[in-house]
């Protein structure tokens, strides 16, 4: 009779231990998953609610089960996300500690919210990331106007030259116009006398939009490393800024794809904010869509507009579409479809970070195997100075 009375005033002081325990605590039966006890800790947490399916997201939800039903050792330090108000995720680290008496046993869960530790932790690391990418700039400024600068004159030098050819041109087609009507039609070339007179202008205009777009790209990545060095916000026309960015990436668009297009409606108004940041935005996203592209006859396709009261800027891709059993998860950060080509799990949660710092949404509407549409709405600036 006396071992009986141990055994409860075990039962009684092991759950006292429970009620001054730290942490919260939730004591479950393994095998219905059912909870027995939760400390004052774990109630404040989780309210009265005795269904966690409705706390945690399904699948997590239907994982975290089967680890409890199968938990016969100590599970330390494992994490989980959790529902919280505005529809909101947060992060709980867990461990799980099975305890048994002859053949019955239970699991303890006890718990800690991370969420506001991994949110300044990812702020700090956001801000170390700026000041080194701004030390990597200067670097690269300095690196780019020497480059800038001898590609400048090398285009000058080029551009001066097929003036004077021109005017040679000129003089000879005189010459040779001459001798077709004394001789009749000849080659030179392998081009006929005939067709001369069109064909060596376009290869020369040909020759100066090359070059053209050769310093044009030079300057865009200039402009580009430039404003990557300014902190202060500015006045933007997306429409220039998306242009930029489809300079930059020209190459890149033609190795993915051969069916690109962009339709922008002019007069758009500015808005206001970090233009390296939004360029960096724009460049996540196009680049997202052009590696989602099975082959290069799928496209991708970029617009601007108003709509709702803000400017947006879509890119639609025809690509493989995101699935839906991962869509909940695409602005986590450190998720990723692409770690072993090199992804870091970044880029749309950083995405969404920058268009909530010019007070702006994300939309991203995918279906699997068709493509994917993101949709950024940003607020515009008026000239009296207001949004």
């Amino acid at each position: 009779m006396r071992i009986f009375q141990k055994e409860a005033q075990l039962g009684e002081i092991f759950l006292k231990f429970i009620d001054i325990y730290s942490d919260p605590i939730v004591v479950f039966e393994p095998e219905r998953h059912e909870i027995l006890y939760m400390n004052q800790k774990a109630k404040y947490f989780l309210g009265e609610n005795s269904d966690l399916s409705t706390f945690f997201q399904k699948d997590e939800y239907l994982n975290f089960i089967k680890l409890i039903k199968d938990c016969h050792k100590i599970e330390e330090n494992r994490v989980i996300s959790f529902k919280r108000n505005e529809d909101k995720k947060g992060v709980l680290l867990f461990s799980l500690y099975p305890v048994a008496y002859d053949d019955y046993r239970i699991v303890c869960f006890t718990f800690k919210d991370i969420t506001e530790k991994i949110n300044k932790k990812e702020e700090k690391r956001r801000k170390n990331a700026q000041l080194i990418l701004q030390d990597k700039l200067k670097s690269v400024d300095l690196v780019t106007s020497s480059i800038s600068h001898e590609i400048n004159n090398i285009c000058n030098f080029m551009v001066n030259n097929l003036k004077i050819t021109f005017q040679v041109w000129n003089d000879i087609f005189t010459i040779i116009k001459e001798y077709e009507d004394e001789n009749g039609e000849f080659l030179i070339g392998g081009i006929s006398s005939s067709e001369i007179d069109k064909v060596i202008p376009r290869l020369m205009i040909s020759v100066i939009d090359g070059i053209t777009r050769i310093s044009d790209t030079i300057d865009d990545f200039r402009k580009y490393v430039k404003e990557g060095l300014k902190s202060e916000t500015a006045v933007i026309d997306i429409n220039e800024v998306v242009r930029r960015v489809v300079t930059i990436l020209n190459h890149h668009i033609f190795i993915y794809t051969e069916n690109f297009n962009f339709n922008f409606t002019e007069g758009l108004p500015k808005i206001k904010g970090n233009v390296q940041k939004l360029e960096q935005l724009i460049i996540n996203l196009l680049m997202n869509a052009l590696q989602s592209l099975p082959n290069r006859q799928r496209g991708v396709f970029i617009s601007t507009g108003i709509k709702l009261n803000k400017v947006y800027i879509e890119i639609n891709d025809e690509g493989a579409g995101i699935p839906k059993s991962i869509m909940p998860y695409i602005y986590e950060p450190f998720f990723s479809t692409k770690y072993s080509s090199g992804g870091s799990g970044l880029g749309l949660y950083l995405s969404k970070s920058i268009v909530e710092d010019f007070g702006g949404e994300i939309s991203i509407h995918s279906e699997e195997n068709k493509g994917t549409t993101v949709t950024i709405y940003l607020p515009y600036f008026l000239e009296n100075g207001k949004f």
